[in-house]
């Protein structure tokens, strides 16, 4: 299931999420403690390959987390399809994420959070990430779990940033990671 979350309503009631706010010629940023982090990658042989090892690894880590909803903000302002995605007619993957996106009423004038259960979050990852990969302004969205101790991050090349908020959470990450194929990066 997804649900949609205000972005205000969204920043009162999960507070470790990064952000940045432009003004005039300033960047002001927040980034919340961590308590370690690490970049990690995947195997693959095709960028649709990637996308469907990706989406199944992060579903499984979480599944085995024992989390049941996953959070996604962007770290500013900005809607989560911008009109220039949405009027792309060139690439079937990028029409088909626009499109569900649209059918979860995710569009181009929404700019808050959105929240995955973990039952849909391999399918909600496999067009998060065509988002990723094909729109350069949909950068700096984050993950996280609702209990606040796992910020993740994925980059456009496929790899994800991990950072761990609490030294509990390090103990039980480590030994769940290691059940997935993500590879530690070096």
């Amino acid at each position: 299931m997804l649900e949609k979350i205000a972005r205000d309503i969204c920043l009162i009631k999960y507070r470790k999420f990064p952000l940045r706010v432009f003004e005039k010629d300033e960047e002001i940023s927040f980034y919340p403690e961590i308590y370690s982090h690490n970049w990690f990658e995947l195997e693959y042989k095709s960028d649709a390959g990637l996308t469907k090892i990706l989406s199944a690894e992060l579903s499984k880590l979480y599944e085995n987390l024992k989390v049941e909803n996953v959070i996604f903000f962007g770290d500013y302002n900005r809607n989560w399809i911008s009109k220039f995605t949405e009027e792309r007619k060139d690439y079937k993957a990028l029409i088909d994420s626009v499109a569900y996106f649209k059918h979860h009423k995710v569009g181009k004038r929404f700019n808050g959070a959105v929240k995955v259960s973990t039952a849909e979050l391999s399918e909600f990852i496999k067009h998060f990430f065509v988002l990723t990969r094909c729109d350069g302004e949909f950068a700096y969205y984050y993950f996280l779990d609702e209990k606040e101790n796992l910020l993740g991050f994925i980059h456009y090349s496929g790899e994800v940033r991990f950072e761990i908020l609490n030294q509990k959470t390090e103990k039980m990450f480590v030994e769940e990671i290691k059940k997935t194929k993500f590879i530690l990066k070096k």
